[in-house]
């Protein structure tokens, strides 16, 4: 069980809306009616593994592609940079989406681990 972090007196129980068969990651205060999103330890150590994994794939893909497009222009062939550089855009972009899902997982994790402290010092 979880202990609400903002009153310290009650148990968070798991909510669900009316649009939800089941609570997913929703829980509300019995106490004060504080409500949070606690995500489940799998969902966001599953996340964190994923994104290391693609964010390794993406800059590989990203430095190779970097090189071609270097090498390119270097023997001047504009058709091949173009691509090459559109390929290092959309990597990027790859890159930046891991990592704000890395900083979303670690956050999930240090609310998870708030409310499980507070539950095993109460």
């Amino acid at each position: 069980m979880y202990v609400c972090i903002k009153c310290n007196k009650g148990l968070m129980d798991p909510v669900s809306k009316l649009d939800q068969p089941d609570p997913m990651d929703r829980f509300q205060c019995s106490f004060c009616g504080h409500q949070a999103n606690i995500h489940p330890f799998m969902i966001s150590i599953t996340q964190l593994a994923t994104s290391i994994v693609g964010i390794g794939f993406s800059l590989y893909l990203l430095i190779h592609h970097l090189l071609d497009a270097v090498k390119a222009i270097q023997l001047s062939n504009a058709g091949a940079s173009s691509s090459h550089f559109a390929l290092v855009l959309l990597g990027c972009f790859f890159v930046a989406g891991f990592v704000y899902t890395i900083l979303k997982a670690w956050r999930n994790l240090r609310t998870l681990r708030l409310y499980r402290r507070k539950a095993n010092t109460g």
